[in-house]
């Protein structure tokens, strides 16, 4: 199946899913999270801010600052580019072109490499670790020579065996999932 059909399905069956089994799903995901040693040592975590669709990720930030590590999101740059800007109660937010929350333009990211842990998000996972996201390709690019851990958090409606993976497309380290973690890089 090609990624833009993997996209309607996975999509349909996300907005099908009912709220309290997705609640359940992602309860048992992010405490697991949470219990990571790639959580644990990362002192800088990239983080999106979700969608109505996705996993709702407010409860990572605010964990990240209760336990005084840097929240960092990203904003949409031109060439289908991205960077991450520190994130605190008090950064201005706006709405993006894509109807995404993002940091104004003007504030000041951070460097790549200070960046220890990216959740990374996504529609659809296979167990390879390879993710098919929103067709912006913005994570892949950024993905490309990052050296920290990535992560992705995948609710059941997620998973799917396989799909073509492009040569752009970059494995996420592990991914989590209701029953187990899986790092796809051993």
């Amino acid at each position: 199946m090609e990624k833009k059909n993997i996209r309607k399905k996975v999509i349909k069956q996300l907005n099908e899913l009912d709220v309290e089994q997705k609640e359940k799903q992602a309860e048992v995901i992010i405490k697991t999270l949470f219990q990571t040693s790639e959580w644990s040592n990362a002192k800088t975590i990239a983080v999106t801010m979700s969608q109505d669709l996705e996993l709702d990720t407010q409860v990572i930030i605010e964990k990240a600052w209760s336990e005084n590590k840097v929240v960092v999101i990203p904003r949409a740059k031109k060439d289908r580019k991205m960077d991450f800007v520190v994130y605190t109660k008090d950064t201005p937010i706006e709405i993006s072109s894509f109807g995404l929350r993002e940091p104004i333009p003007d504030l000041l990211a951070i460097s790549k490499s200070e960046i220890e842990l990216i959740v990374v998000p996504g529609l659809a996972y296979c167990e390879s670790g390879f993710r098919i996201g929103f067709g912006g390709g913005y994570y892949d690019r950024f993905l490309a020579d990052y050296k920290g851990k990535t992560i992705s958090l995948v609710l059941n409606e997620q998973k799917i065996n396989s799909f073509k993976v492009d040569s752009f497309d970059i494995q996420i380290d592990f991914l989590i999932t209701t029953e187990k973690i899986i790092n796809t890089k051993k």
